[in-house]
């Protein structure tokens, strides 16, 4: 089936308000999940608006918080967000760091006591449309192994790396070969993996996304290195926020909440003029693109590239929605 962004943010706000949100939040936060969805992420907008729904009810989100500022030490902040709505505060943090660079020219807001932003690329794009170097990343609750390891131990923690240009150069990467989201993408759409992403059940590597998302033996992105990004992420973000570490989170919580997250802005046009930004900016995309491919029939990418296209595609085209998934969201 195929929707338009208004049918998913309204029934997103309705759901939202049945579930205790003020009308102001709950179309702030409806527009983002709607946001998401229409640019092609669907693992973090339509598919994953259920699951947020559940820990607003389980009392894990707090509707009515406002994030709160601890310490200001110049460019640096550090914030707690009291379980606030993840996907709001994650937008107001960006924004934050925007105004210190703005000031300082680099900003960075570290927060505690988080919940999950959904699309961590939202807030890469929010300080590259404005013209900001936008980095960010978030901890999380243990569900990967460690390279070499069966049980989970670790987060798959997503960077975000985001730089000004037209269109915004983006990569938006969790630690693992793929995001739970997109298991379940792929799993709905009953496909396989296109490269392997996790262990079977006899520790062989496998492209099956229900047996990864059922065993959680999810394969750390280029396998032990992805593994140590992921532990130094989380250690940044756990001494710069003062809040909880993976290991913290998933023995101490009863789900995934409370995680610590750092946002960062960089301002660009203080160290070099527009238009020479952008003539490197270029050069270095035709470089890429020109390589000789390795197959004729795949392209080379740019990473955040597709994203303007893939909107501009289910603008017209309507967003594809899985019947499930809105079967789902439309009893809730």
């Amino acid at each position: 089936m195929h929707l338009t962004h208004q049918d998913l943010k309204a029934e997103f706000r309705r759901v939202l308000l049945a579930s205790g949100l003020a009308p102001d939040k709950a179309d702030a936060c409806a527009g983002l999940f709607a946001d998401t969805t229409e640019t092609g992420v669907y693992s973090h907008g339509v598919n994953r608006f259920p699951r947020f729904v559940q820990q607003i009810r389980a009392g894990h989100v707090r509707v009515d918080a406002e994030p709160k500022k601890l310490l200001s030490l110049g460019a640096i902040e550090q914030w707690d967000a009291c379980r606030a709505i993840g996907n709001l505060t994650a937008t107001a943090m960006m924004e934050r760091a925007i105004a210190l660079a703005a000031e300082h020219g680099i900003g960075l807001v570290a927060l505690r006591n988080a919940n999950h932003w959904m699309r961590g690329g939202s807030y890469g794009y929010q300080a590259a449309e404005k013209g900001y170097i936008g980095i960010c990343w978030t901890n999380s609750i243990a569900v990967m192994p460690p390279w070499g390891a069966k049980e989970c131990r670790i987060g798959t923690n997503p960077l975000i790396v985001a730089v000004p240009g037209e269109p915004v150069t983006m990569v938006d990467m969790s630690m693992s070969m793929f995001s739970y989201g997109m298991l379940e993408v792929n799993r709905l759409a009953g496909r396989q993996l296109p490269v392997d992403g996790g262990f079977d059940d006899d520790g062989r590597l496998t492209r099956d996304p229900a047996i990864v998302e059922k065993n959680r033996r999810i394969l750390p992105m280029g396998y032990w290195k992805g593994s140590g990004l992921s532990i130094v992420l989380d250690m940044i973000a756990t001494l710069l926020s003062g809040g909880l570490s993976v290991a913290e989170v998933t023995e101490e919580m009863d789900d995934e909440y409370n995680v610590s997250q750092v946002f960062v802005a960089v301002e660009v046009d203080r160290l070099i003029d527009r238009g020479t930004r952008d003539e490197k900016l270029r050069r270095i995309c035709d470089y890429v693109l020109t390589a000789e491919r390795s197959d004729p029939a795949e392209a080379i990418r740019l990473p955040g590239h597709e994203f303007p296209h893939l909107k501009a595609r289910n603008v017209a085209n309507g967003i594809p929605v899985d019947e499930r998934v809105w079967e789902t969201i439309r009893a809730l």
